[in-house]
């Protein structure tokens, strides 16, 4: 199938919210086998160093503009440019995607044009992305042409970024309500929150866009650090149905004990039915993970992770509680600890974990919690974990949107079905 965006840009600024749009939608193309992407924009539009570069472009005349709605008398000789450029660009494309050319007075040209064409050519659907319910009744100055343009475009569905308009949109554009479809604005996480090529390709081999609970576990592979627990809760989460992914950064652990160690945990995750696309240890990931992580990397997992847990029997400090706090996680952290709640206070999530403190003196010693039943026990924290990150509305809010509005959902829960469904409305609405 082929694609056409039809946007009248003549750059790629930035700052313009509506280019970041198209950006975003030409990243949901990327890597999709099924279907052939090119752009329109205007003649002399610089394309290097964006994502433009990336598609094929065809470039439309300058021709009048007017926000006004105005139109010169000899406007016809615009309408003949651009239709002529649509009729040679759109040859081949099954789908186009409009962005305003049904709503802007500036796009009253191209308004005219498109309908031209569509008029000719039943066959080719358009799917109109339009950025305000306002009508598109303009003051016109030439009265054929405002007849023509507040009526609905044939063969034609709109598409409106919130579901709450829907009404408002069909009764001003002229369409059923049925054509008017809800399809949120997709952003590319990892570009926004500026990822890099390593953890991009990180989060997207193991899921942790879509996952439900991400917990970032930075450690060296000492026994003090307790990683078994954090994957005891994380089976425990999976447990009550969330998708989990338990990621373990584990630097400088190569040999010894830890070597040992590393496999003690495998075997545990693995008893605790959790496959190795759910308890993740970086050193399996790639030489460059191997034997350190960069700091860049695990702050960009801490930012689409939504929980961090230190079972650590000894803490001078964290560094890493400290980071995945910043990055905007729930903190879990170890009761018989009593130092995490000086440096941390008493907002975090505290579960007794043991120690290697006496609690109630402050020193030398130990602190030593057994439970009756531990897959009980972590049941009961991973509830407790489920809860605030369900309930918070900062984090429940993060999360909704990372899982929802990721270009890959968008695409397939809401742009990919339009795509074909747009075979079926080969009518003129009248």
């Amino acid at each position: 199938m082929k694609v056409t965006i039809f946007t009248t840009f003549g750059d790629s600024d930035p700052a313009y919210s509506l280019n970041n749009v198209v950006v975003d939608q030409i990243k949901m193309f990327e890597g999709q086998s099924d279907y052939e992407l090119e752009v329109l924009v205007k003649e002399g539009f610089k394309a290097e160093g964006t994502a433009y570069a990336a598609v094929t472009l065809k470039y439309l005349p300058h021709v009048h503009l007017s926000n006004e709605g105005k139109l010169p008398t000899d406007y016809e000789n615009d309408v003949e440019k651009v239709y002529q450029v649509l009729k040679e660009s759109l040859a081949n494309t099954n789908v186009v995607i409009t962005h305003d050319i049904i709503y802007q007075p500036a796009h009253l040209i191209h308004n005219v044009a498109c309908r031209r064409l569509a008029a000719e050519r039943p066959e080719l659907r358009w799917l109109h992305w339009i950025h305000s319910a306002t009508s598109p009744s303009v003051l016109c100055n030439q009265p054929a042409v405002k007849a023509i343009i507040t009526q609905a475009f044939p063969n034609s569905l709109v598409c409106y970024p919130n579901s709450y308009e829907r009404v408002r949109v069909s009764t001003n554009f002229k369409y059923e309500e049925r054509d008017v479809k809800h399809v949120p604005h997709p952003i590319d996480i990892p570009k926004y929150l500026g990822f890099t090529e390593l953890a991009t390709e990180f989060t997207k081999k193991y899921g942790l866009i879509e996952s439900d609970v991400n917990i970032i576990y930075p450690v060296r592979l000492d026994r003090g650090k307790q990683v078994e627990k954090v994957v005891a809760i994380a089976a425990g989460i999976k447990r009550q149905g969330r998708s989990v992914r338990c990621v373990i950064v584990d630097f400088h652990s190569t040999g010894g004990d830890k070597l040992v160690y590393r496999d003690l945990i495998k075997a545990k995750a693995v008893s605790l039915d959790l496959s190795d696309l759910e308890v993740i240890f970086t050193s399996d990931y790639s030489e460059e993970t191997k034997y350190r992580c960069p700091r860049e990397f695990v702050r960009d997992l801490f930012l689409i992770s939504n929980v961090f847990i230190l079972p650590s029997v000894s803490e001078t400090y964290s560094l890493v509680a400290q980071e995945a706090a910043i990055c905007g996680n729930l903190l879990v952290l170890n009761f018989d600890f009593p130092p995490m709640r000086s440096i941390y206070g008493d907002m975090p999530y505290y579960y007794k974990f043991s120690s290697n403190m006496d609690a109630l003196t402050g020193m030398d010693g130990e602190t030593t919690t057994r439970h009756t039943n531990d897959e009980v026990y972590y049941n009961q924290c991973a509830n407790g974990i489920l809860f605030e990150i369900e309930n918070n509305r900062v984090i429940a809010v993060k999360d909704m949107l990372r899982k929802t509005r990721n270009s890959q959902y968008v695409f397939r829960k809401h742009l990919e079905p339009l795509l074909h469904a747009s075979e079926q409305i080969g009518r003129k609405i009248q």
